[in-house]
């Protein structure tokens, strides 16, 4: 390693010089990283570099001749911990007034600064005024806490150390309590969890923040600054003291990897970055191997930075706090009750009787009035993992105690997440271990395998027991439900077999039966576990990919699942598993679809399987209701029915009567202006998406020029239902959102009208030039599948496509519609991520089927059309 003297310009600094000089500096750290270098090391390298580099310029701009002030280093650069690109933090003080003089010569310096592209944070006050605003902050506090003297006046810098030192300068406690409050904070903005696909190194718990806080107050309590003065006074054991180090390394290690291959101050290790830093970090294989590995050894120390966070904040509330500690309360063998936080007598227990560990869970979810686990029991529970070599559901008295855990709902919300955090459920579940801290790669889930499965454990009980206004159905199906415990064992087992390649409901589905056989549930019971597990995924695919507005879709969803209880279990299971896997995933639309299906296929069961709806009564039925409020606002019946003559069958099927009223007394009222399409918004109530509607002389196109002008307008379109009349004009409906997933607003519509009006009527319409699609996009390798389902009978070509979500995509594929001069009847289209899953229902032109050398044309030229935006 140079010596960092050796980097800095003989010449006063410039832009060009300091660019030249920190780019050296930055590209000799490098090569030492790569050949192997501690990062202990090189952060402390760098800082040495920049305390050389703000010496010379702050004699350069003759601050110096100010002998009074100081030049402190605070935060992280105060730390010595400077990654490659992390902010430099400084502070200028003087102990009294700051004169005038002083700070125009600030100003150009901290100019300079800038010019040379340092994150710089400045800050220039007196002792006083530093003292007064960390008193009001507990963040300034803490950099306050981290200083050193970078150049100028000790005595001013240790006046303003020992200021900070002065016991009402946030006395312990309130530091403490402070701290613990910023800490969790921090926790509910990242979700409460360390299996974040995309995390921040810096701040996801478990991450290095978890870890500066630990020394933040064990400073502040015990005068404690470093790991290894955390096990001389018994705050971590000898293998805590290791684990916690080795931890450190890691993340200090590919926080800098991160840092030098983005060239920039940006703590995410996004999907577009994990590949380059796995390379960098020498991890290798096929495909997503890499970062496979890389994540499983992020998620792995993660977790246990989380676990020694918490029995080290616990040791210093017991030492700060020892006069509010509760009495031991003796609860019943083996455990104690300290306050909120159980405890075992003999913290051996769980290695000499291993049952106990899961009574303890049990115990928790029993008792309202215990919050957590006692720091002793942690460790005892620690001390187990590493000792006991079989899994627990070996042992039959452990098979009973998870079937009492199972069965308590409070377990949902209180055991299982706890067990998932202290790494039981890989003790017991044999397959558990394979999903732990597993990557999904796609832009649809936001958490790894095993942490989305105990979210979805958690909203079975939220929406079961939580009076959340959107999970109303939820909360009356479940109570149906007779054995909601089987249902919580399959969302145990829901995602068991993902990692495995192939089908993984249909690989899951075996390891939940022998599952449920092993603990004694019954023939069906057990079955019926099995067939949730393989079925999870069927009904979210039917309510999003299918047309469900059809009754033949809908008798054919019912047929396959066969009963009104299995319909129950089927519901929730979906419903709380799209719920888990991110915060935008469930909206009213989406809520609205699967209420349809279920409340559609419930009525087909109920009704018979055997006697399918006769559709001639279902359209008078809808005419009859449609009719209603068209001649309550003075439309006669005879004009209504001379126009609902030109429409087809279909049409009183598809849409609701409400629908019907809305679309025929506008066609009445628009019959002076055929000429010019007929175009409306209504803002759907139901599924809080904008509903358009389109009524105009029929002609090639319609479909693609009205998917061009929306997604030029950046709106996401959510389904399509497209008919036509017997006198050849179209009636098509739209449903869309914004990119947000808002409905449009009002003052957007007018414009939208008009963009649509022009696009329709041009002679020569040109679609607007499709922008390319994000790095991002590109990251995800999509195939496109291009499949034609079964015809039905005296119905439609139904096609389903699967492919990367690329701008523009509808617009082109209705391009192929057009060249093969096809009719589109219904579109359903489901985004999920990356991913665009979109259905189709077809005929020619003339009403009737394709042909298989159509079909195979088409599904040529989508493969095309679609491949080549891609690029």
């Amino acid at each position: 390693m140079k010596n960092a003297a050796a980097f800095l310009p003989a010449d006063p600094v410039t832009m060009e010089n300091g660019r030249a000089a920190i780019k050296d500096q930055l590209q000799h750290m490098a090569e030492l990283f790569f050949q192997g270098t501690p990062v202990a090391a090189l952060v402390q390298f760098r800082t040495e570099f920049t305390d050389l580099l703000l010496r010379k310029i702050w004699q350069q701009f003759h601050l110096d001749e100010f002998p009074e002030l100081a030049l402190v280093a605070v935060g992280g650069y105060g730390r010595g911990d400077l990654q490659p690109h992390s902010d430099i933090d400084i502070l200028i003080v003087a102990p009294e007034v700051i004169p005038d003089e002083v700070k125009s010569r600030i100003s150009p310096m901290t100019g300079l600064l800038w010019d040379l592209k340092l994150d710089v944070g400045q800050a220039v006050r007196t002792v006083e005024e530093c003292i007064s605003e960390g008193r009001k902050d507990v963040t300034v506090a803490t950099n306050l806490m981290e200083t050193r003297l970078v150049t100028g006046n000790a005595a001013t810098y240790e006046s303003l150390n020992a200021a900070v030192r002065e016991p009402d300068f946030w006395p312990p406690q309130e530091f403490f309590q402070a701290k613990i409050a910023e800490q969790n904070n921090r926790y509910h903005y990242y979700k409460d969890t360390v299996y974040m696909l995309e995390p921040d190194l810096k701040n996801n718990p478990g991450c290095i923040r978890d870890i500066q806080t630990m020394l933040w107050i064990a400073e502040k309590a015990l005068g404690i600054k470093t790991i290894r003065d955390m096990r001389k006074n018994k705050l971590l054991s000898r293998i805590e003291y290791y684990e916690l180090s080795s931890c450190q390394d890691f993340l200090w290690r590919l926080r800098f990897a991160l840092h030098l291959t983005i060239s920039k101050p940006d703590n995410r290790l996004t999907f577009d970055r994990q590949r380059a830093i796995a390379e960098n970090l020498g991890y290798t294989g096929e495909g997503n191997a890499p970062v496979e590995v890389l994540m499983k050894r992020f998620y792995q120390t993660t977790h246990t930075v989380h676990e020694l966070n918490k029995i080290v904040t616990q040791l210093i509330r017991m030492k700060l706090f020892s006069s509010e500690i509760p009495r031991r309360t003796v609860h019943c063998q083996p455990f104690i009750f300290r306050g909120s936080l159980i405890d075992v007598l003999d913290h051996n227990i769980f290695i000499k009787k291993p049952e106990i560990i899961l009574e303890l869970f049990l115990t928790l979810a029993e008792h309202d009035e215990l919050t957590g686990i006692y720091v002793e029991c942690i460790r005892s529970l620690r001390e187990a993992r590493r000792h006991i070599r079989f899994l627990l559901s070996e042992k039959k008295e452990c098979r009973e105690l998870f079937k009492r855990l199972v069965a308590n709902p409070k377990s949902l919300k209180v055991a299982f997440p706890l067990m998932h955090e202290h790494h039981i459920l890989g003790m017991y579940i044999p397959r558990w271990n394979d999903i732990r801290g597993l990557m999904q790669f796609d832009m649809f889930h936001q958490y790894t395998v095993d942490e989305h499965t105990i979210r979805v454990l958690e909203n079975i009980y939220r929406f079961a027991y939580e009076a959340d206004p959107r999970f109303t159905l939820f909360r009356q199906v479940y109570s149906e439900i007779d054995k909601p415990e089987l249902l919580s064992v399959a969302a145990l087992f829901h995602d068991i077999a993902k990692g495995r390649g192939g089908h993984h409901a249909a690989l899951g589905a075996p390891d939940a039966l022998y599952f449920c056989k092993l603990h004694g549930y019954n023939r069906f019971e057990s079955k019926l576990v099995s067939w949730i597990v393989r079925m999870h995924l069927y009904m979210s695919i039917v309510a999003q990919r299918r047309d469900i507005s059809d009754p033949d879709v809908v008798a054919e969803f019912a047929a396959e699942i066969g009963d009104e209880t299995f319909l129950n279990y089927l519901y929730c299971m979906t419903v709380a598993d799209i719920n888990a896997t991110n915060d935008n995933e469930w909206n009213s639309y989406k809520d609205s679809l699967f209420r349809t299906l279920y409340f559609s296929a419930r009525d087909a069961m109920r009704k018979g399987l055997e006697n399918p709806p006769d559709l001639n009564l279902h359209i008078r039925e809808n005419q009859k209701r449609a009719l209603a409020p068209l001649v309550k606002i003075g439309l006669s019946p005879s004009l209504v029915r001379k126009i609902w003559a030109n429409f087809k069958p279909e049409y009183f099927i598809r849409y609701q009567p409400e629908q019907i009223a809305w679309h025929t007394s506008n066609i009445i009222a628009h019959r002076n202006e055929a000429h010019e399409p007929l175009i409306l918004f209504a803002q759907n109530q139901n599924t809080k998406c904008t509903d358009l509607f389109v009524y105009t002389k029929d002609s090639d196109g319609i479909f693609a020029r009205v998917c061009a002008v929306l997604g030029s307008k950046k709106l996401n379109i959510m389904a399509a239902t497209i008919s036509n009349t017997n006198e050849n004009y179209a009636l098509d409906t739209f449903s869309f959102t914004q990119n947000d997933g808002a409905p449009l607003p009002a003052d957007r519509m007018s414009s939208l009208r008009k963009a649509l009006s022009g696009a329709l009527q041009s002679a020569d319409y040109k679609a607007p030039e499709i922008t390319a699609h994000s790095e991002r996009l590109g990251l995800f390798r999509i195939p496109t599948l291009v499949t034609f389902l079964k015809d039905r009978e005296h119905g439609t070509s139904e096609l389903e496509i699967s492919t990367l979500d690329i701008p523009g995509i509808l617009a082109r594929i209705s391009s192929v519609f057009q060249k093969h001069r096809l009719s589109l009847h219904a579109a359903r289209i489901t985004t999920t991520g990356e991913r665009a899953d979109d259905f189709f229902s077809l005929t020619n032109s003339d009403g009737s089927l394709l042909t298989e050398e159509q079909k195979t044309a088409i599904q040529k030229d989508i493969t095309e059309i679609l491949a080549h935006g891609k690029e």
